[in-house]
């Protein structure tokens, strides 16, 4: 026994080859089909004179189970569009709470990232927007729509006016609520 036990040896080290062999390849091919995860924008306050920095509130708009991406729900971004503000309308009200409601189908769910007047995208967020103390003036609203199943995006925009207030605007204080854009 003694003297065959190198070709013992030399046939399991032959058919280790093929086992070896398919492991590479299954780590060669889930190397190649890593796609690399999209950046995500951070939002960099610059300070403007004279003016003081809006804060914005972030509360939940429905906690519910379809906020989980399933095989039941159409990938995409879907109907959806600004209601409020509207267009160049005159906004008086401290906060400015955004309303984006997505009409039709059985959307797969979506996060949003906005702008004020071309400043840094937001982080993306599911949560409703709410802008305090707002500066008067011209103000574009840029918001950036995107599937978080199939990562399609579309960008929506919308002007409106922000009217003069004689009072200072005080952050509110709840939970899930942030200071700064």
């Amino acid at each position: 026994m003694p003297d065959k036990k190198r070709y013992l040896e030399f046939i399991t080290a032959f058919l280790t080859i093929p086992v070896l062999l398919t492991v590479l390849l299954s780590n060669v091919s889930n190397l190649q089909n890593q796609k690399k995860p999209e950046p995500t924008p951070t939002p960099v306050v610059t300070p403007i004179v004279n003016t003081p920095a809006p804060t914005v509130r972030v509360t939940p708009v429905d906690p519910t189970p379809t906020n989980t991406p399933s095989a039941q729900c159409t990938p995409g971004v879907g109907p959806i569009d600004i209601v409020y503000p509207e267009e160049n309308s005159t906004i008086s009200d401290d906060p400015v709470c955004l309303d984006i409601p997505r009409q039709g189908g059985n959307y797969c769910s979506v996060v949003w990232s906005y702008r004020i007047n071309g400043s840094n995208w937001s982080n993306y967020t599911d949560r409703e927007v709410c802008m305090y103390g707002l500066s008067p003036g011209n103000k574009q609203l840029d918001l950036r729509v995107k599937s978080i199943v199939s990562g399609e995006e579309k960008i929506l925009r919308r002007s409106f006016t922000v009217a003069g207030s004689a009072t200072t605007p005080t952050p509110a204080t709840q939970s899930g609520t942030t200071s700064g854009i």
